[in-house]
């Protein structure tokens, strides 16, 4: 699968088609169908590779660090592999590796006790929040993020402050942190979120799924 990877992190997960990493190998597409069914196939074996650089929750880790390191080990993988990340999202990569994390995440959250339900969905947020915040930095690079923040902050300040007086006084806060300093506090708010079930049961008014 290395060719395949390579298509995606120099073209784009869009570029990943067996005609494209047929030719990468220099073979023809036909040879490939011997060995691959199809693109989703393709799609799905590149996945479980990248999934095998993400390390393992430990056992008995507590389950808001295990969920911290995690998100952050999972980022640091779609960063080294650009393109991958879009590939994630509207499809649901079922290999071992993602398996083998699920089973240990499920396992760690039921014995915080964290609700079987939320637990089962939790993975899902996690990995969508993960993924998405990935692949937006790959879509939309900002070459000097520091001078892009100054210049977006000045302009907010220059607003009208009758009109928009919360966002003139916010401007600094607004573009306030690195990339990495939004993407820590986003995995807070969702763990905070998840804690909070601990004690609060899901309401009518969250659209839960009835039991049964």
């Amino acid at each position: 699968m290395s060719a395949a990877l390579k298509v995606a992190e120099a073209e784009g997960g869009e570029a990943l088609t067996m005609r494209r990493v047929a030719h990468e190998i220099g073979v023809s597409a036909s040879s490939l169908y011997g060995y691959i069914a199809n693109k989703e196939e393709l799609i799905q074996l590149v996945l479980e590779q990248i999934m095998t650089e993400i390390p393992l929750p430990g056992p008995g880790a507590d389950w808001q660090d295990m969920l911290r390191s995690w998100g952050r080990d999972t980022l640091a993988v779609f960063r080294r592999h650009p393109g991958v990340a879009g590939l994630t999202l509207g499809r649901v990569p079922f290999g071992p590796s993602l398996l083998q994390g699920t089973e240990r995440m499920l396992a760690s959250l039921r014995s915080a006790g964290i609700p079987d339900q939320v637990a089962a969905f939790a993975g899902d947020l996690g990995a969508l929040y993960v993924a998405a915040f990935a692949h937006e930095l790959d879509v939309t690079p900002v070459a000097e993020p520091g001078d892009f923040a100054a210049q977006a902050g000045a302009w907010l300040k220059s607003l009208p402050r009758d009109e928009f007086p919360n966002t003139v006084a916010l401007a600094d806060q607004i573009v306030a942190g690195t990339r990495y300093d939004r993407f820590d506090w986003g995995l807070d708010v969702l763990i905070r979120g998840l804690a909070s079930y601990l004690t609060s049961p899901p309401t009518p008014e969250a659209h839960w799924p009835a039991s049964g």
